[in-house]
């Protein structure tokens, strides 16, 4: 959690020290309806706190069996921000390993280049009828299937595989064990095909998230709002809102659908959070009310979200 003081030890505290910690720190502490809200195309979902530890968790021992990850490898994940993108930057940093993000926007040549500068040992892409071969030993799609990789949903499942309490207990063992000085996040810089990974170390991670939040404390029943690109910055912002352990996520969403939401927070273009600005009425229709139902769960301490009518 942000700006905890808590120490690991036989009182099951988390000192979050890394980037690591954190995330075991806020699964502890389940504070809020949901982790993560986003929109399908077709129905708000809700990622609850439990489901997306256990994603994670499943995703990791996934990586560290099949895909045979490895503590300072790299994974490269070609997506913009979204809520498997989430679990899947969190399985490689509670593993040791750098998640190096990168913008499927680019252009084929430019994201070619910067996926051969990366050299990941595993890669995550958002759509399987592309090519997903990339050089690394494993490759994960989050939508479809390619030859040769594994599906998003497979991932998990074969992590799942024998789960026992002995095996997440092996997972959080050896995400205390990531060192506060190991790179954790690696971002590509530069221009005109010439980009370099950089990386930050999981304290230095830790240290801008916690600048970052600075007149921003965690609260029950906030929301925060991320839809930038997945820039180094928008990054931050996120996993400081997720592993804050209070604060509801909408990632990834639509224009239209983000009106009913009024966040607290917006992560803007630049990547930095910005107070939430109230949102355009929407045009009335039928659908509002079932709407509020399903949002329902995230009224509390005297805030409301609400559809504009």
């Amino acid at each position: 959690m942000i700006g905890s003081e808590e120490h690991a030890g036989q009182g099951g505290g988390e000192r979050p020290g890394t980037v690591a910690r954190m995330f075991l720190a806020a699964m502890r502490k389940h504070d809020r309806a949901a982790a993560l809200l986003h929109h399908d195309g077709a129905k708000w979902r809700e990622t609850p706190d439990w489901r997306f530890e256990r994603q994670v968790i499943r995703l990791a021992l996934f990586l560290r069996d099949r895909a045979r990850l490895v503590p300072g490898d790299r994974v490269a994940i070609v997506s913009g921000l979204r809520p498997e993108s989430l679990v899947a930057e969190l399985a490689a940093l509670t593993q040791g390993a750098v998640a190096v993000a990168i913008d499927p926007d680019l252009p084929a040549a430019d994201q070619r280049r910067a996926i051969e500068e990366t050299s990941p040992a595993v890669a995550f892409v958002e759509d399987g009828a592309r090519e997903a071969s990339f050089g690394a030993r494993a490759v994960v799609c989050f939508q479809g299937k390619a030859d040769g990789a594994w599906a998003f949903g497979e991932a998990l499942d074969l992590g799942g595989t024998l789960d026992t309490p002995e095996r997440a207990q092996s997972f959080r063992a050896q995400a205390r064990e990531v060192p506060g000085d190991s790179r954790a996040l690696g971002y590509l810089a530069g221009s005109d095909g010439q980009a370099r990974c950089q990386f930050l170390t999981h304290a230095e991670a830790v240290a801008r998230m916690r600048a970052l939040r600075i007149g921003s404390p965690p609260r029950k029943g906030a929301v925060a709002q991320a839809s930038a690109s997945p820039t180094l910055a928008a990054r931050l912002a996120l996993l400081s809102f997720v592993l804050d352990g209070s604060t509801t996520c909408a990632v990834g969403m639509p224009g239209p659908e983000v009106a009913a939401l009024q966040p607290d927070w917006v992560v803007g273009p630049a990547g930095a959070p910005e107070p939430g600005r109230p949102a355009a009425p929407a045009p009335r229709r039928a659908g509002g009310r079932l709407l509020d139902r399903i949002l329902a769960p995230f009224r509390s301490h005297g805030r409301e979200l609400r559809l504009e009518r």
